[in-house]
């Protein structure tokens, strides 16, 4: 535990060989864990998923034998233990809701005194869940315990990034997560690690082995991540196991200034595109007026730039985009967008008295070099600049054409360093028609806060465009869970050491498709100059699902993020 935190909670996770369909059998068996948990001094006990049935059923006839209301025997049962020795157990189980016979993917969460103190259904049934299960329509809980508030989500809700938002600005600090995830499909690991990075909470996934009807869940992992997306834990055992480990409490309380750190950053006057329900229509690229889709080729220039030498960075461009042209002719096809890396042309800025040196209008001197390679390559580019307006200063997207400047992006989300110079942007996020494709481009830091990528994802965006400048390998993970925003992502980052700051390189691109085997990902060296280069498939972006069945009241609540702000300013 770390200094700061004088006391901690031990919590449990129940990783069991659930067996198909034999629910007696499943239910003892987790009355005998859950109590050796409990009577090991766990007082969070979380199970997995469907944990007294199984998992894969065929319609509403194969699951009404081991269906049950919540409260029901299940519960009763484990309820018990959870009053014998004051602790709080999440169960997953079949659910049957008795004024409508409608079943559900459920979870309950039993409090000291035996009783059921809340209630979820899952949001995203997934796989062959839809065969019997309805869609969820509760919100997500948040129950206030005597460690303070926690969550509950069921595997694949944590796969979109909205249900776990809103947990946390309803107060949750902790979040259970019964899963039933089996290893051959698609790693939920940096999904689950991004729910708990993007909200500065704690996150127990807890999995299962075992055999079920048509899944090996035996390599199956259960992990505890911490408040800034680090795997703590992560277990798997093909026989039944119970994970144990202690949450840092302060004050007897759960607590996290990592939440209201990164939860008061957010901008969610910019954020009002995730509320728009653009996909559900049965043409939504009709109605989004989407360019015609066709093949492109993207490529990411990663360099280190010269501190505070402009002259010298935009030669080395140059030289690199004549290098991206000439590889891709030698494959036979055509350059279509460049993206480069943030403040390109100068290199990081560290306090305002650089920026009043560094940064120029746009348009201006440098803007009109790189229109005039843009043109003679016919390409498009995207980099980093520092721009000055007014007396004020931003770090600044450019997307430039042949005919010139097509958009500007001012960075909306500032890392500690901007906020040392630039003033954030505080337009909406905003995607611009190429002759290919639809584009979107945020910086670096901006990729911390999904909803900044949902805005675009939601008007369409092919492609994700990043210039970063990223410093932080522990939150690297992060650029690969925005795939969940459902467009292809290219990042293009610096390298190198610039004073106290190394800045990691790893430049990427990565291909989206809605099937995980077709995805492709090319990634940079940490060190040196590189191109990455991949042809991309617009199609393949063009059918983007969403989950819709939140309050969008919460996640685009004002007063409580300027409230968030106020708390993380006084620790």
């Amino acid at each position: 535990m770390r200094k700061e935190y004088e006391q901690g909670v031990k919590v449990a996770l129940v990783h069991a060989a659930i067996q198909w369909k034999d629910k007696e059998k499943n239910l003892a068996k987790l009355l005998a864990l859950n109590e050796e948990a409990a009577r090991a001094g766990a007082r969070i006990i979380l199970n997995t998923e469907l944990a007294t049935s199984g998992y894969a059923f065929e319609n509403r006839s194969d699951i009404a034998p081991l269906a049950e209301t919540i409260p029901g025997p299940a519960t009763e049962a484990l309820g018990e233990i959870a009053k014998k020795y004051g602790s709080y157990i999440c169960l997953g189980l079949p659910e049957v809701d008795p004024e409508t016979g409608i079943f559900y993917n459920a979870a309950a969460l039993i409090g000291p005194a035996g009783l059921v103190i809340g209630k979820y259904r899952k949001a995203v049934p997934a796989f062959r869940e839809n065969l019997w299960a309805a869609r969820g329509n509760l919100p997500v809980p948040v129950m206030q315990t005597e460690f303070g508030e926690l969550g509950i989500l069921i595997c694949a809700d944590a796969y979109y990034y909205k249900p776990a938002r809103a947990a946390a600005l309803k107060g949750a600090r902790l979040l259970l997560v019964p899963a039933n995830w089996p290893p051959e499909h698609h790693d939920p690991d940096n999904f689950w690690r991004a729910r708990a990075a993007e909200n500065g909470i704690y996150v127990l996934v807890c999995n299962r082995t075992g055999m079920d009807k048509t899944m090996d869940c035996r390599s199956a992992e259960s992990v505890i991540i911490d408040n800034h997306g680090e795997v703590v834990k992560q277990v798997s055992s093909p026989d039944d196991t119970i994970i144990y480990d202690i949450l840092p409490l302060k004050s007897g309380k759960f607590f996290s200034s990592a939440a209201d750190n990164i939860l008061g950053q957010r901008r969610p006057h910019c954020y009002g595109n995730i509320s728009l329900d653009t996909f559900s229509q049965i043409n939504p690229a009709m109605m989004l007026s989407l360019p015609e889709p066709a093949g492109f080729t993207v490529a990411t220039l990663q360099f280190r730039p010269v501190s505070r030498n402009p002259a010298a960075n935009v030669e080395k461009i140059l030289r690199l985009i004549d290098e991206a042209s000439y590889k891709v002719t030698e494959k036979g096809m055509p350059l279509n967008l460049v993206i480069l890396p943030e403040l390109s042309t100068t290199g990081i800025i560290f306090e305002r008295r650089e920026a009043k040196e560094l940064c120029e209008e746009i348009p201006g001197p440098t803007i009109d070099v790189f229109t005039q390679k843009a043109r003679e390559k016919n390409i498009f580019i995207v980099l980093g600049i520092a721009e000055k307006q007014a007396g004020k200063f931003f770090n600044t997207g450019v997307l430039i054409g042949p005919e010139g400047v097509k958009v500007t992006y001012r960075k909306v989300h500032l890392s500690s360093f901007d906020k040392e110079w630039a003033e954030a942007g505080e337009s909406d996020f905003s995607a611009f028609d190429l002759p290919f494709g639809r584009v979107g481009m945020l910086l670096g830091y901006d990729l911390l806060f999904p909803e900044a990528a949902e805005c675009l994802a939601k008007w369409g965006t092919d492609i994700l465009c990043v210039p970063a400048l990223w410093e932080d390998r522990k939150s690297k993970f992060i650029w690969e869970a925005r795939l969940g925003e459902q467009m292809h992502l290219a990042v293009a980052n610096q390298w190198g050491d610039f004073g106290e700051v190394h800045v990691l390189g790893e430049s990427l691109v990565y291909s989206y498709s809605r099937y995980p085997e077709k995805r492709l990902k090319l990634k940079s060296p940490a060190e040196g100059d590189e191109i990455n280069i991949m042809r991309l498939n617009v199609n393949d972006v063009r059918e983007k699902r969403f989950v819709e069945n939140v309050d969008y009241g919460i996640l685009l609540n004002l007063r409580k993020c300027r409230r968030m702000r106020l708390a993380f300013r006084k620790i």
